[in-house]
């Protein structure tokens, strides 16, 4: 993601207000360090750390939500891998409509959805596609940067949280620093960045307590990303600025600590019990959709009722010349609806009463 990809996320839909909200949770952060500690000196780094872990915190929930479809996965991947060799050769269409089918019987066994572990995650994108703005251009959401010391972007041995490791090796000597200070610095942002990635991806992959089947087709595209990803940082700190390989290092260890936590709170829940709840929940879904299909029935039967009975009343006390009569000028006066919808039986019935 390039400098102008950060700042155009702020113009999405739903990001851009997102961001805009996130925002205002950054400047209230900077605005009490600035009003605790003594010296500006790494306002901004510290209020990125605070942010980072205020907002993972925020999607804890749905965190480990994800992480109970992965433990529950462990024990569908093996059935849904074993329909997928089933039917490995058959491309039919036929055949793929009966993998299909066996694939959704396993989910429905087992209370979840196809969808279910992608809910969590979709939810999830557009707030962490708006932490990116809010870090990469602070000063436009904390207008106090502005006109404060220089030293408030200084962090640590990072001179300036604006300037990106590669800046800041070819300025090395211009800072006040030892020069091999800032080179060092400016090496392991992004090697730090790439390690705590990878220690997250592994983390997580360890509540499912399996291997992915090499056979399986998502085992290849797994793998690859999940080498690539840490290597992305690595390239992408060396050309950001320093502010954001700081919160990609600070976000990988913020999800680190919650990860340990989850496996171990996980650790104590039975798949089973997890299973179990999920065909409560699933069961509840289904009466709720069965109760609103009744509910719809009884109301078409009591809008036919409706449209019979005062059909019977528009014609009580005609002769059969007479009511046929009244029925053609008021199927001829229904006006341009459809033929046979409810707008155009409610329209000849209106018109109908209306005839003399």
């Amino acid at each position: 993601m390039t400098a102008a990809a950060l700042l155009t996320t702020a113009n999405w839909p739903i990001v851009g207000q997102i961001a805009w909200l996130l925002g205002k949770v950054m400047n209230f952060i900077y605005t009490v360090l600035d009003n605790v500690l003594p010296s500006d000196n790494g306002l901004v780094g510290l209020s990125i750390i605070f942010y980072t872990i205020v907002v993972y915190t925020i999607m804890l929930p749905l965190t480990i939500k994800q992480q109970k479809t992965a433990k529950m996965s462990s024990v569908m991947n093996p059935e849904i891998q074993a329909v997928q060799k089933k039917y490995k050769n058959k491309k039919d269409q036929a055949s793929m409509m009966k993998q299909q089918e066996e694939i959704q019987q396993v989910y429905d066994k087992y209370g979840t959805s196809m969808t279910g572990g992608c809910l969590p995650l979709l939810i999830q994108m557009p707030l962490l596609f708006a932490l990116y703005p809010v870090i990469y251009d602070m000063k436009n959401y904390v207008p106090a940067i502005k006109n404060a010391a220089v030293d408030v972007n200084k962090f640590i041995t990072i001179p300036d949280l604006t300037l990106s490791p590669v800046q800041m090796i070819k300025e090395s000597g211009s800072f006040g620093i030892a020069p091999i200070i800032i080179i060092i610095t400016a090496i392991l942002l992004p090697i730090l960045s790439g390690l705590t990635q990878f220690l997250s991806i592994k983390l997580s992959q360890s509540i499912s307590g399996q291997q992915m089947d090499k056979d399986n087709p998502m085992a290849g595209t797994m793998k690859t990303v999940n080498m690539t990803m840490p290597i992305f940082s690595v390239f992408m700190v060396f050309t950001l600025s320093s502010g954001i390989g700081l919160y990609w290092i600070i976000s990988a260890v913020v999800r680190c600590v919650q990860q340990v936590l989850i496996n171990k709170h996980l650790g104590k829940v039975s798949v089973e019990d997890i299973i179990e709840k999920n065909k409560e929940k699933a069961a509840e879904k289904r009466q709720k959709r069965g109760e609103k299909a009744e509910k719809i029935n009884a109301m078409a039967q009591t809008n036919t009722r409706t449209l019979k009975d005062s059909a019977n009343r528009g014609t009580s006390g005609l002769t059969e010349k007479e009511r046929e009569e009244k029925i053609a000028r008021a199927r001829d006066n229904a006006g341009n609806a459809k033929e046979g919808s409810l707008a155009s039986k409610a329209n000849m019935v209106k018109k109908f009463n209306k005839n003399d």
